[in-house]
């Protein structure tokens, strides 16, 4: 058994992925699905400008090419883009593939300047995210009957994008650079004019005549012909329009306003979660960042207005969510305590201090209501927590199983290629993978906590630690050795009366091993359900951005609670 089969298609069009910048902030929603066990399909637009400029270059020569040549052009467009949203989600640890229309069987049949969708190989799509969980694709093209390739014509992309949500079938958000669907356009008001009323729901014949350029005719048509409903959404805000049979409903009028953060630490993750926020500067405003030494961030170029030095200077600025990226136990304790006394939301990613602390920290890491949210934790960017806590409350949990530690992981990949101790251990550092002081690595003391926090979410109960042991010069030697199978250091967590038990220790597993597949810093997890059924995960398991990925979805959560809504009189049309 895999991740559930819940599909989603995600859009993303050159008004939100304007330049190369734009990319993680199309990394930070799929991931959001992604980690929601759904298995996401992104059709991509080229960044913003490039087609016209494709055009542009083409009809300065003179004559335009023929309409095969020409879709071959400009397809290059989407193909840039949708290949280096698939390398951005490689480095944040998401498994993702870069999949061509003609990959999938992806036809579409007359003019080649405005084709029409015809075909879809679902059986290979089927197989590709049963492999891979988030496929990227190209959108605005796709192969020809007689060979090449055809242009769906403007609003392609919204096409393609709806085309594969009616063949899975999946649910589809076309995600654009604002919230929803709005009587008129908001950006273009003159003064004084009255603000546009936001729908919340709109029938196919008020999208059509209210979307304008945000979204084309032919493909509100094309969803009404195929009985499809479809949301209209901006990435980071909990509203958005639901697009189908009807009726049309207006409100309520979203509130917007920036949330205040207070960064504990620039450390590998905090400095990856500011890089993040700068994304979304009209959701944070990072009022405050706690560092011991100052002078040294400033002269990484991070303003000393932002940098405190002190628990109560950052707490004098009054944020509203804290995000605790601190070493140990203390003083990161210590904030924590102050935070949740003040009643603001945290984010952590610190595994030593949740293993220490569970017991006080408990009633404020459950529910969806969650003060602390702490999905980095464990696995990185694998949505570990997540999809045990999931079955944890659908059902049973009888055994839980994986490599959950990316610096081990990558040391023992690096032993069995003939690499000496030092040498792997060197290259894991050098790639960030391993920190400057790896002790708790390599001790087995990071995985033991990591598959404590687990398994307290999985079993609840007392834990019991059967046995600890990490990997070292001696230990890893049998990485390179002639026996079948890999050597990996094995975290396990099972049930036992009143509590759980777990282990973590170097083990030889068999090739066939779903665990015996995890290469470099990856990360592997099975987890075993009362009736038999096993899940399994992977991912990039180490590393700034895959860890700071995980902290940054869970501060969109936070956001998205504090969010304000303003009420109005809800008003219903008849559809049209």
């Amino acid at each position: 058994m895999s991740i559930p089969s819940i599909n989603v298609v995600l859009k993303f069009g050159s008004s939100v992925l304007r330049t190369p910048a734009s990319l993680p902030i199309a990394v930070t929603e799929i991931y959001r699905h992604y980690r929601r066990g759904r298995r996401v399909i992104a059709v991509v637009s080229a960044f913003e400008g490039v087609t016209d400029r494709l055009l542009g270059d083409v009809s300065a020569g003179g004559d335009a090419p023929d309409p095969a040549t020409l879709a071959v052009l400009l397809s290059t467009g989407e193909i840039a883009s949708a290949a280096q949203l698939a390398a951005a989600l490689h480095r944040a640890g998401i498994p993702a593939r870069y999949t061509d229309p003609r990959d999938i069987g992806l036809t579409a049949s007359g003019d080649r300047s405005n084709a029409e969708l015809t075909q879809v190989r679902v059986d290979r799509l089927e197989a590709l995210l049963d492999v891979t969980p988030v496929l990227v694709v190209p959108g605005f093209f796709a192969q020809a009957p007689d060979g090449g390739l055809a242009l769906l014509g403007r609003g392609g992309s919204d096409l393609t994008a709806l085309y594969l949500a009616a063949e899975l079938p999946a649910r589809c958000i076309l995600l654009k650079d604002v919230d929803g669907l709005y009587e008129a356009d908001p950006a273009c008001l003159v003064a004084g004019d009255r603000v546009p009323r936001r729908f919340t729901q709109a029938d196919f014949a008020t999208a059509e005549a209210c979307a304008g350029s945000l979204v084309q005719p032919k493909a509100v048509r094309f969803a009404r012909d195929r009985a499809l409903t479809l949301d209209l959404a901006r990435i980071g805000h909990p509203q958005r329009t639901r697009i189908g049979a009807g009726p049309s409903i207006i409100g309520p009028t979203p509130g917007q306003r920036r949330i205040r953060v207070a960064l504990l630490g620039l450390g590998t993750v905090g400095a990856g979660v500011l890089d993040y926020c700068a994304q979304f500067p009209e959701l944070f405003d990072v009022v405050a960042a706690l560092v011991r030494s100052p002078e040294k961030h400033r002269a990484r170029g991070i303003p000393g207005s932002l940098l405190v030095s002190t628990q109560e200077e950052a707490f004098a600025r009054e944020p509203e969510v804290v995000v605790e990226a601190l070493p140990g136990i203390e003083p990161a304790r210590a904030c924590m305590n102050e935070a949740l006394g003040r009643g603001l939301r945290v984010v952590t990613a610190n595994k030593a201090l949740l293993a220490s602390q569970w017991n006080a920290l408990a009633p404020r890491l459950v529910g969806p209501e969650r003060l602390i949210r702490y999905a980095g934790a464990v696995g990185g960017a694998v949505p570990m927590l997540e999809t045990v806590e999931g079955l944890a409350i659908g059902g049973s949990i009888s055994r839980i199983r994986g490599v959950v530690n990316g610096t081990c992981n990558y040391v023992l990949d690096r032993r069995s290629e003939g690499a000496s101790f030092a040498e792997a251990l060197r290259n894991a550092q050098e790639k960030g993978f391993a920190e400057a002081d790896p002790t708790a690595d390599l001790s087995g003391l990071d995985s033991a906590r990591k598959i404590e926090i687990l398994g307290r979410v999985a079993f609840g109960g007392v834990p019991f630690c059967e046995a600890l042991a990490g990997i070292d010069e001696k230990a890893s030697s049998a990485a390179s050795d002639l026996r079948p199978g890999r050597r990996v250091l094995l975290a396990v967590a099972e049930r036992i009366g009143g509590g759980f038990r777990y282990s973590v220790e170097p083990r030889l597993v068999p090739a066939t091993d779903f665990l015996a597949g995890a290469r470099g810093a990856e990360n592997r997890l099975e987890i075993t359900t009362g009736d038999g059924a096993v899940v399994a995960l992977r991912g990039l398991g180490a590393g700034r951005v895959p860890t700071a990925t995980a902290v940054f979805a869970d501060l969109l959560e936070h956001a998205s609670a504090l969010q304000p809504v303003r009420k109005v009189a809800v008003v219903l049309q008849r559809p049209a």
